[in-house]
């Protein structure tokens, strides 16, 4: 759905410098990249093609054989199984070569560091050089292997972790293009985009640290007198990861319906905006979000806790051993102290971070693949039903043949929408079906399609079928790419079909012709040209069937008799077509007619079987007017579209350079202002200080005993810091720190979640309460980016990591401040390491920032693509373009991949080079201690080598997580760009009368408006007056600015030049008191999902007896009182349980209960029948006798009867006045109009228009 010719003229990626990388260089290709990015900065050109075992398709097939292979093997499939087939072997092979690696490293480390401690204590007289540099080699090339294999292994992870994260999302995308509308209700927009953003993202974490599940055990059972103390602060662990896959399962269902909810609110904020429902609708998402932060507070708090023991185990535990050992009065020796405390420490390692971690990201990744097993399994049981019914007519011909069809959409209820249909259409026949809003027509198109099961009957559909729906479905490119759908381009057909369409002068309009980029849902057309660029798909596409659901509607009566004329007649003259329509004054020319009524037929027949008949068809049929056929319709030769330059997608905007100092600070601000983020960071200096001094402590004591028993000197200080008064320090030094890392976590959650929910708030206020050119601009899976992945970042991931990038940046200078302690020698490789690591850090994020930011772009399409997707399932369906939706999909992700694929090879990269710095600082360390080792005690010795080789690991795990806050605070910048959008210009209003306006008196004073600086102008130089209780009807051609003339009255774009109201300024008071005095029913109704009610009440202002009144004025009330629950029924996603016909309807009775004294109609009964729409005609004029009408309307007959018609065309007003003294002038446009709708229609509407002029003029006549 891109358009194609540009993305042919974009630049072909560089091939990937990985591609001639081996195992010694897998960390050298990207430093060129690093000193480029250093120096120049890097953009999208500087980024490569996506490596060939990365690409969606291959993986997504793959996954996808696999899954299907188990839907076929199992009655319970399994989502893990098929990922195991995948993935397993390659994933279990990492693994095996990791293992030997890490064993060796965690059992010899501490053996070699006890004999090189022995050395150094050795009493008998000078220590053995030779043994004491070989324990020294050992323990740096045991680092140095370990770390070699770690790093490259580590790469293979994470990489094969992006690889399922590909598959499975190319898996839900395709799986999704399965989804039905009888499964919104289980299965939203909402859901589907969450496992996109924050489900497949837990692989990340998960793959990270898998082969710890089964590594640390062993480890652990080798280090078997460690055991028991290590497995009890495992059993926390396990027990907090619980607590934290709870906290999950039921955040992630409470996320589902956040987004969701912000999906409905972006898709329709013209709607929300137009009613002023942002206040309910700003209720609503903050309830969501409290019951969704409760759950993340929950699970933030258990992750804290994990956290922080990571101060604590191996202080507890090593505390413990000293207690044993001086309660059975064991000699303290470095040797033995410090051995133990280093095997603590590497278990501690495993146990504790990796391990912990493995536990927290086992238990999201398992309700996450939960959540998509379901959705997976839910579109895999499906179709079996329609299956069987067609296969028992399947050698029937070309054409559609049902017989006794019986459906419904919700097979929970007892309700069917058809009920014994039985119904055929034969080639070269033209078939209408017609009927009341809700009876049954468009149902049997979804029937046809295979959208439903057939619950009873047999239908057979033979052919190739082509799809018009009724609602629209434009989506993001070119006028082109819009009609062709992937299709051929065929020049000559081409033409033929935009000539059929009408659409040669819309095109001619547009400023890059049929290369106009249309935005998402076509936001740049009017609801005309969307229906007819949908028609256009349709009728290009060669097939033997043709199902076109009302395409007359949205349309001028002259286009109107256009299309049906060269399109329905003509181009498709042979073709059978199946025609849904409400446009009854074509039905003479039609070969069979089928009537609906409450989901049977009533009748069907030819318009002269039918005319005489009682019923709907009967009554409406005569008031229909004929419409003389035009001469025989022509498709002429027609000229090319000139050459219009190539048109530019406005793109997400890309920041540069480092993130802004205001970014921190609005996080810091809205985290608790200054007073707790001062607090939490004393509290972090504080915990760093104690943990250290309690290690320092640690070596005191070892000292002070081996002072003990080397002299007999009682001195004072050996008197004071007797055995019992150290274990007491001992005791209170770790009390006093367990009481302040428990309060710093209390501190930091508060802080965190503080942060998350203003930021929210802020965010979400700003977004309802922007500018309707923010949503022009920005496709729905942009901002809906902010709510679901950038905050989801925001949330949990960057709190997270921001303590552990505030705990490892402690540790580091905690540890280097002790080891100088210990040696002042190692002040200056302490100082050249700090530089190295700054200026290192300083090269990788000024290359990382930028590439995180364009992946993060790049991550955006995905989301649009796939709402967009999801909008338009059935056309996509009835097309057979999954395949083309899949490819493209697949180049999308491929687009991404190829960003964070480089991402992630720069952090590995700084991961590497940063370890070998620091393998090299600490034997620079260890063999410090050869030069002058008779100065400094052994424990002393044993401190600093214990503390230091730590740093092997932790400065670059330390400087990823920088990297990876750098992706966080990148979610945070956006989400604080979108907390500084232009709110809509709302100054202090004047105080208005409580019964403004009175009269409705309504003046367009010179107001020019245009939607951006680059666009023409929307209304230009328009200027006249409505007098209060006025029906005023608009018209003009698809375009002429209709719709513009109600943006500028409720102020939804800003515009030039004044509109006065009863005398007041509509600039000069508040939005809300503008808006809320003006009804309007738009051109798109749109339904929340909710109940009925609160789509028609949501304030609860009006009582149910007047809701079921206003029902009954539009003839809704035995349809709602059909349904079970009533008022309370539940309304699906976009209002999918009901007829569009039905939608424009509930949004009448909208404006019924509100009484306001002006009401805009606006296209309102496009998509309604003849005898609705008069029946409801005849409750405007009743119910809103006193009120000020404006009728945008296509169908001139609903506007013949106004008091006057404002004619449109360019956006300026040519004709104004009533409708009969304008069809006196046989060169005006309205009369144009008129004349070109066909012979009968212009007499009967000229008929209607004299009628009400000398009624309203009391037999004033005008010749």
């Amino acid at each position: 759905m891109e358009d194609y010719e540009r993305t042919a003229n974009k630049k072909k990626l560089k091939a990937h410098p990985k591609q001639k990388a081996n195992f010694l260089s897998n960390f050298l290709w990207q430093l060129p990249l690093l000193y480029r990015g250093f120096k120049k900065g890097v953009s999208e050109d500087d980024l490569y093609d996506t490596l060939e075992e990365h690409q969606s398709k291959s993986l997504g097939d793959k996954l996808e054989q696999a899954w299907d292979d188990e839907v076929v093997a199992y009655e319970k499939p399994s989502i893990v199984r098929a990922l195991i087939r995948t993935f397993g072997l390659q994933c279990l092979a990492y693994g095996l070569f990791m293992f030997p690696f890490h064993f060796a490293f965690t059992i010899f480390q501490p053996l070699f560091l006890m004999n090189l401690l022995n050395i150094f204590s050795s009493q008998e007289g000078e220590p053995n050089q030779n043994q004491a540099y070989f324990y020294a080699s050992m323990m740096i090339l045991a680092s140095l292997s370990h770390l070699v294999c770690l790093h490259f292994i580590s790469f293979l992870l994470d990489t094969l972790a992006m690889k399922v994260r590909v598959a499975c999302s190319s898996l839900i995308y395709r799986k999704s293009l399965n989804l039905r509308k009888t499964h919104s209700q289980k299965t939203t927009v909402g859901q589907i985009l969450n496992f996109l953003s924050n489900d497949v993202n837990h692989f990340e974490t998960f793959f990270a640290f898998i082969h710890h599940i089964w590594i640390t055990p062993i480890e652990v059972i080798v280090s078997l007198y460690l055991l028991d103390t290590i497995l009890g602060h495992a059993a926390v662990v396990v027990y907090l990861s619980k607590r934290i896959s709870t906290c999950k399962s039921h955040a992630a269902s409470k996320t589902d319906y956040r987004i969701r909810l912000m999906n409905e609110i972006i898709c329709g904020i013209k709607v929300i905006k137009m009613y002023t429902w942002e206040k309910p609708f700003l209720k609503l998402v903050e309830i969501a979000r409290k019951l969704e932060m409760d759950e993340i507070i929950s699970a933030n708090y258990c992750r804290l806790m994990i956290l922080a023991l990571k101060n604590l185990v191996t202080r507890m535990t090593l505390f413990s051993c000293v207690l044993t050992w001086v309660l059975t009065h064991v000699s303290l020796t470095p040797q033995y102290v410090f051995t133990v405390a280093t095997f603590y420490e590497i278990l501690r390692l495993s146990v504790t971070v990796y391990l912990s971690l493995t536990f927290v990201s086992y238990s999201e990744i398992i309700v996450s693949m939960q959540r998509i097993e379901e959705f997976l399994k839910n579109l895999s049981h499906q179709s079996g039903k329609f299956q069987k019914k067609i296969d028992s007519l399947s050698d029937l011909s070309v054409g559609i043949y049902a017989y006794n069809v019986t459906v419904k959409w919700n097979s929970s209820t007892p309700l069917y929408n058809l009920r014994q249909v039985t119904f055929d259409a034969a080639p070269g026949q033209l078939v209408a079906v017609v009927g009341t809003a809700g009876s049954g027509k468009s149902t049997l198109l979804q029937v046809i399609l295979k959208e439903i099961d057939v619950a009873q009957g047999n239908i057979h559909v033979g052919g190739m079928v082509s799809y018009a729906s009724q609602e629209p479905w434009i989506f993001s490119a070119s006028v082109k790419q819009n009609i062709l759908f992937g299709q051929e381009m065929d020049q000559i057909k081409y033409l033929r079909v935009i000539k059929a369409c009408a659409l040669e002068h819309d095109i001619s309009l547009l400023p890059y012709g049929d290369r106009t980029l249309v935005g998402e849902r076509g936001v740049m057309l009017s609801g005309g040209q969307k229906a007819r660029i949908n028609l256009a798909r349709a009728i290009y596409r060669d097939a033997d069937i043709y199902l076109l659901d009302d395409p007359l509607s949205a349309v001028d009566a002259h286009v109107s008799k256009q299309i049906f004329e060269e399109c329905i007649e003509g181009y498709l003259k042979n073709k059978c077509v199946v025609l849904i329509t409400h446009q009854l004054q074509y039905l003479r020319r039609v070969d069979k007619i089928y009537v609906f009524e409450t989901g049977q037929i009533a009748a069907s027949g030819t318009y002269k079987e039918l005319a005489y008949l009682r019923g709907y068809f009967g009554e409406v049929s005569k008031q229909a007017p004929e419409v003389n056929k035009s001469e025989a319709v022509i498709m002429g030769e027609m000229e090319p579209f000139k050459n219009f330059n190539i048109p530019i997608e406005v793109q997400e905007q890309q920041s540069s350079g480092t993130t802004s100092a205001k970014v921190y600070r609005n996080y810091c601000f809205a985290g608790g202002k200054w007073g707790l983020t001062f607090l939490t960071v004393v509290l972090y200096a504080l915990v760093q200080a104690l943990g250290n001094s309690v290690d320092y402590f640690v070596a005191f004591l070892v000292n002070l005993e081996q002072d003990r028993m080397k002299t007999s000197n009682n001195s004072n200080y050996l008197k004071f810091f007797t055995t019992e008064n150290n274990l007491l320090i001992y005791s209170m030094l770790l009390i006093i720190l367990i009481v302040l890392i428990a309060v710093r976590c209390w501190a930091f959650a508060k802080f965190s979640t503080n942060a998350s929910k203003i930021l929210h708030n802020v965010m979400l206020t700003k977004v309802i309460h922007g500018t309707m050119k923010i949503f022009d601009i920005s496709p729905s899976g942009r901002i809906l980016n902010r709510f679901s992945k950038d905050l989801g970042s925001v949330d949990e991931q960057l709190p997270m990591t921001l303590a552990d990038v505030i705990t490892v940046f402690l540790n580091i200078v905690g540890i280097t401040v002790l080891v100088c302690i210990v040696n002042h020698w190692m002040l200056i490789p302490t100082i050249m390491l700090y530089a190295v690591c700054y200026f290192y850090s300083l090269i990788y994020v000024a290359t990382v920032k930028n590439v995180i930011r364009i992946e993060a772009i790049r991550r955006s399409p995905l989301f649009s693509y796939l709402a967009t997707s999801i909008r338009g399932l059935t056309t996509i369906r009835a097309f057979n373009a999954q395949k083309n939706l899949k490819t493209e999909f697949d180049n999308h992700q491929d687009n991404h991949t190829s960003a964070f694929y480089l991402q992630l090879a720069l952090h590995h990269s700084l991961n590497f080079w940063m370890d070998i710095i620091c393998v090299i600082y600490v034997g620079t360390l260890i063999f410090s201690f050869f030069i002058n080792e008779t100065e400094t005690y052994v424990g002393s010795i044993g401190l600093a080598i214990m503390q230091a080789v730590p740093l092997v690991g932790m400065i670059p795990y330390g400087l990823r997580q920088w990297s990876n806050l750098d992706i966080q605070i990148t979610s945070l910048e956006r989400i604080v760009e979108y907390t500084e959008l232009t709110p809509e210009v709302d100054e202090d209003g004047k105080t208005l009368p409580e019964l403004w306006p009175s009269e409705g008196n309504i003046e367009f004073q010179t107001v020019h408006m245009q939607y951006s600086p680059d666009d023409p102008n929307a209304l230009h130089q328009v200027s006249f007056e409505v007098k209060g209780g006025e029906k005023v009807g608009i018209v003009g051609r698809t375009g002429a600015g209709k719709s513009s003339l109600l943006s500028a009255l409720l102020r939804l774009y800003y515009f030039d030049g004044k509109i006065i109201i009863d005398g007041v300024n509509i600039k000069d008071i508040h939005l809300n008191d503008l808006r809320s005095k003006i009804s309007v029913i738009p051109q798109d109704p749109v339904l929340f999902q909710g109940t009925l009610r609160r789509n028609l009440d949501p304030f609860d202002e009006y009582t149910d007896s007047q809701i079921w009144h206003a029902l009954e004025e539009v003839g809704l009330k035995s349809t709602v009182s059909k349904m079970s629950l009533g008022l309370e029924t539940a309304v699906w996603e976009e209002g999918s349980n009901f007829s569009l016909g039905q939608k424009q309807l509930l949004c009448l009775v909208r404006a019924m209960v509100r009484s306001c004294k002006i009401i805009v109609f606006d296209e309102a009964t496009a998509n309604i029948d003849l005898k609705t729409d008069q029946l409801i005609q005849s409750v405007i004029r009743r119910k809103f006798k006193d009120c000020t009408v404006l009728t945008i309307a296509h169908r001139l007959h609903t506007v013949m009867d106004s008091d006057k018609v404002l004619v449109m065309d360019a956006g300026c007003v040519v004709e104004f006045d009533h409708p009969y003294r304008l069809l006196q002038n046989t060169s005006g446009i309205l009369y144009s109009y008129v004349n070109r709708s066909g012979l009968g229609t212009a007499e009967n509407l000229m008929k209607i228009a004299k009628r009400n002029f000398f009624d309203r003029f009391k037999g004033a006549s005008e010749e």
